[in-house]
């Protein structure tokens, strides 16, 4: 049983050779970089010597001034909290919502340039130190304030109240 299978090695061994010496003569007859270096020689011609008129350069800029232009016209200002312009409502960072004091801040994203709000939790309502959130499958959603160990259960999830907080801003509703 031995013998079979180095015969069969032997076999598949020959089999790969004759069969990777057929493809590399085939690559060698002709050159790999071919395609590239024509797809250069392309880019060369008709690109990098591409001729161009001031007066196409100025018609190409004024073009783009002109659709920035009517997109700034036609831009409303995003009810998303976007703008830092009447923006008493930063200084809008806690608020007593269904019984409970919640403290936060807000963060501008400088991607979208909106504002969110970050480090939501509750005070604790004996000595006023921000508590620490946990919503477990257990426990359900606790609050404890690591300085006189105050719990307070079931409070509401907190995206709910991250909308309840937004909506008091574009209502006007908040403390000023």
């Amino acid at each position: 049983m031995k013998n079979n299978n180095e015969y069969k090695i032997a076999i598949f061994g020959a089999f790969v050779s004759i069969f990777f010496t057929a493809i590399y003569d085939f690559i060698k007859a002709k050159p790999i970089l071919s395609t590239f270096w024509n797809l250069l020689k392309w880019i060369w011609n008709h690109i990098f010597e591409f001729q161009l008129k001031i007066w196409q350069i100025l018609i190409f800029f004024i073009t783009i001034w002109i659709i920035k232009s009517i997109i700034k016209a036609f831009k409303k200002p995003n009810e998303n909290l976007t703008t830092q312009n009447d923006a008493d409502w930063l200084n809008y960072t806690e608020d007593n919502i269904n019984g409970l004091n919640w403290r936060w801040k807000w963060t501008k994203n400088v991607l979208t340039h909106k504002w969110n709000i970050e480090d939501l939790t509750i005070a604790c309502n004996k000595c006023g130190t921000s508590m620490h959130l946990d919503d477990s499958y257990v426990y359900g959603k606790t609050a404890e304030c690591p300085r006189c160990e105050n719990r307070i259960r079931d409070y509401k999830d907190l995206v709910k109240i991250e909308a309840i907080i937004i909506d008091n801003v574009k209502r006007d509703m908040y403390k000023k």
